[in-house]
């Protein structure tokens, strides 16, 4: 039978006060008569948790705390000890999940309002998540090395120390910060040269087809999107909030994290040739290439930003560039652009672009592999970003 709101609730304060007092039992027994009268309360599941987690009978425990997590999927006590139990049963998999679900909802939570015991277990959360990862990169890893051999891998196995958190990040320029993956060991360099690379001439000599390329896509004003979109409220819509939805900067994307976009590039099928042939086109399932057309309207400022990864360069053909139309920052240089002439740059050091000019400027932009990377390295460079991806993706489902 269904309690009233009352007795519901005094019934509650009840097995909470056993629980206290740990009388574990009958805490147990009273939170089974919330849950047998219709209780939905997670409180109740996390409570009866509590008890059945006291008494030593685990798999009961976590039965009742995913259970705490269906009915609230936001309830972080219930995630941290999930993990605690799935642990000391020697599910590390699903510990690592539990644990790591725990962390994505605290994020961007100031350390100092977290209460001690729950900052606590997201401290030892973490600690059991950057052993579960760098387990699952270094297998990755292992198996680069057999193919290519230890030393020719080293700093990618740096790399991933740092990634996972087994070794503190270290920078070798106060500017350079990639946001995802750091890559020790090479030439903090904003601006990359010509003479670095064999591919340039093949791709500026089809300036023009591309070009016209753009110019159709543009008469159909089809597929150009704002680049910039996030979620209204969200801290990154407060930091893009000049550029948020808007189409000061618009896009139209060929290839996407990786993913060809068969309607565009069957629309600009010339760039698309070009730029596939290009020895070095950054590939790695899930984030490259990135291949667009960037348009950006007049006296329009991109603020300044970082990329992700500094195995990789952004590269600008610049297509349609008005007289004083301003130019590219990349950390303390400032370039301008030239129709036809490629630029290369590291997007990890801070960069913005601005059009101070009365028209539309447009360039093509792609990444390319960094040519500091050797073979080997760029193999492991894929590995280690495709597997830390899927493992994330692998704990939150388990």
């Amino acid at each position: 039978m269904q309690k009233d709101a009352g007795s519901q609730s005094a019934h509650r304060d009840a097995a909470f006060d056993c629980l206290r007092q740990r009388d574990f039992p009958k805490s147990e027994a009273l939170f089974k008569e919330l849950i047998a009268a219709g209780s939905v309360d997670p409180q109740d599941r996390f409570g009866l948790s509590m008890a059945l987690y006291e008494q030593g009978r685990l798999e009961d425990c976590r039965e009742s705390l995913a259970e705490a997590c269906r009915l609230e999927p936001n309830f972080v006590h219930a995630w941290l000890y999930l993990g605690v139990v799935n642990e000391r049963m020697g599910l590390r998999s699903p510990a690592a999940g539990a644990y790591l679900r725990a962390d994505r909802l605290m994020s961007g939570t100031p350390p100092a309002s977290i209460p001690p015991d729950v900052r606590n277990l997201l401290t030892h959360g973490a600690r059991f998540l950057v052993g579960e990862i760098f387990g699952a990169l270094s297998a990755e890893l292992a198996s680069v090395a057999r193919k290519h051999g230890e030393a020719s891998i080293a700093r990618l196995y740096h790399a991933a120390e740092m990634f996972a958190g087994i070794k503190p990040l270290r920078y070798e320029h106060p500017r350079w910060r990639p946001g995802l993956f750091y890559v020790p060991g090479m030439t903090p360099r904003q601006f990359f040269e010509r003479e670095q690379f064999s591919w340039i001439d093949s791709v500026e000599r089809h300036t023009d087809v591309i070009r016209e390329e753009l110019r159709a896509a543009l008469s159909e004003n089809k597929g150009f999107k704002p680049y910039v979109q996030y979620a209204e409220g969200s801290e990154e819509a407060r930091i893009w909030n000049t550029l948020n939805g808007s189409t000061d900067w618009s896009t139209l994307h060929l290839a996407r994290h990786g993913k060809f976009e068969a309607e565009a590039c069957a629309r600009c099928p010339k760039t698309l040739e070009t730029l596939t042939a290009i020895p070095d086109l950054h590939d790695v399932p899930g984030y490259g290439p990135e291949i667009m057309f960037s348009v950006l309207q007049p006296k329009t400022l991109i603020p300044a930003h970082r990329g992700s990864v500094n195995g990789r360069l952004v590269v600008h053909l610049p297509l349609v560039v008005p007289p004083n139309c301003g130019y590219l920052r990349v950390g303390d240089e400032k370039r301008s652009w030239e129709e036809g002439k490629l630029m290369m740059f590291d997007d990890t050091f801070d960069h913005e672009a601005w059009n101070g000019s009365e028209q539309t400027r447009v360039v093509l932009i792609f990444d390319v592999w960094n040519p500091e990377l050797s073979i080997a390295e760029r193999e492991a460079f894929r590995v280690v970003l495709f597997r830390a991806a899927e493992f994330e993706k692998e704990l939150l489902n388990s």
